[in-house]
C-alpha cells in the first residue's frame, strides 16, 4: 500500500523527542531541501546519539585474540 508522504506523520513535532530543541529543527529544515523534510528524523542529532532498542536477533561479535574492538 502506498501511502504519500503528507500522510506519514500529523505534523514536524511528531519526528522528534522532547529533547530536541526547536531550534535545531528549524536549522535543520533551512539547510535539508524541502523535497526531503518528510526525512528530517533521519537528521536528528539525539536520535543518532541514541542505541536502538535490544531485540531478539542481537547478537555477540567474538573478537579476536588481544585486538582491541
Amino acid at each position: 500500500m502506498y501511502l504519500p508522504p503528507s500522510s506519514y506523520h500529523d505534523s514536524l513535532e511528531e519526528l522528534w523527542d522532547e529533547e530536541e530543541e526547536p531550534e535545531e529543527i528549524e536549522t535543520m529544515m533551512k539547510v535539508v531541501p524541502s523535497a526531503y523534510h518528510q526525512y528530517l528524523d533521519v537528521f536528528s542529532k539525539v536520535k543518532a546519539e541514541k542505541l536502538p532498542p535490544h531485540r531478539a536477533c542481537d547478537h555477540h561479535i567474538e573478537l579476536e585474540g588481544s585486538l582491541p574492538p
